[in-house]
């Protein structure tokens, strides 16, 4: 029986997409997003514009909502959406670790499932992908926040920059990192300081970094538990775990910080 043309170049254009690794991959964590996960997608689909070199990974924290019910029928749509399914709350980290342990794309970004990265500001961010290991993107219209949380990220930053010299302009946005770096440390938190964690032990081995100017937007529904007292207290454990194996003011023998500007 012979196979119809356009039956064996579809079939040959699937093959293909299974067996060409993705430029990037966007890591989604999510507890109870029912309502922004859509509009989250779209803003990734928006960014990368023609292209299709990429791959979501949607992590369902647990929720209580239906977000598992959204995140399926995306997946259902999109061959390059896969979902993990978390049978307990890990946290908004241990989510991310999930999904980053099964990227196979070159460069890995976190995306809050609130939405609250517009496409421009994802695009612009991928825009400097090359430029350094880490791209960290710093959010230019703070305004738009809730005067306490910008007031308690300004104070976490200039904390961890004072301690570790650094000079990161933020440590909980939609960072991009190249996937065979982050692969080579471990993230021992699970609470909303991990990006805070992997940046200081990337740094502190050498690893490059950019910055970049974003703009975020508030989310159209639901709240953020970034500022919850469990959170605070992980924050500070993460502290004193990066104080235990970097050193105050970074005194053990570790390759200087480079800042590729």
């Amino acid at each position: 029986m012979r196979t119809h043309p356009k039956a064996l170049l579809a079939a040959l254009a699937t093959q293909t997409r299974m067996t060409t690794l993705p430029t990037f991959c966007f890591v989604v964590p999510c507890f109870n997003e029912e309502d922004n996960i859509g509009s989250t997608v779209g803003s990734i689909r928006e960014a990368m514009g023609g292209r299709s070199d990429y791959e979501i990974i949607l992590v369902n924290d647990a929720s209580t909502d239906r977000t598992l019910e959204q995140m399926q029928v995306l997946a259902a749509a999109d061959p390059r959406i896969r979902v993990l399914d978390n049978p307990t709350n890990l946290g908004f980290g241990g989510s991310y670790k999930q999904g980053a342990s099964v990227a196979t794309a070159s460069y890995v970004m976190m995306l809050p499932g609130d939405d609250g990265f517009p496409g421009q500001s994802i695009a612009e961010i991928l825009g400097h992908a090359g430029e350094a290991d880490i791209i960290i993107p710093i959010v230019t219209n703070r305004g738009e926040r809730h005067w306490f949380r910008a007031f308690a990220s300004k104070g976490f930053t200039t904390l961890l920059n004072w301690t570790f010299w650094l000079n990161v302009g933020y440590y909980n946005g939609a960072v991009l990192q190249r996937n065979e770096l982050l692969r080579t440390i471990e993230i021992t938190t699970n609470s909303f300081a991990y990006q805070a964690e992997a940046l200081v032990k990337l740094i502190a081995r050498g690893a490059t970094y950019k910055h970049c100017c974003v703009s975020t937007q508030e989310r159209a529904a639901g709240r953020s538990s970034a500022l919850s007292l469990k959170n605070q207290i992980a924050v500070w454990r993460t502290i004193l775990h990066l104080l235990a194996v970097v050193g105050l003011f970074c005194r053990l023998p570790l390759v200087p910080t480079r800042s590729a500007r």
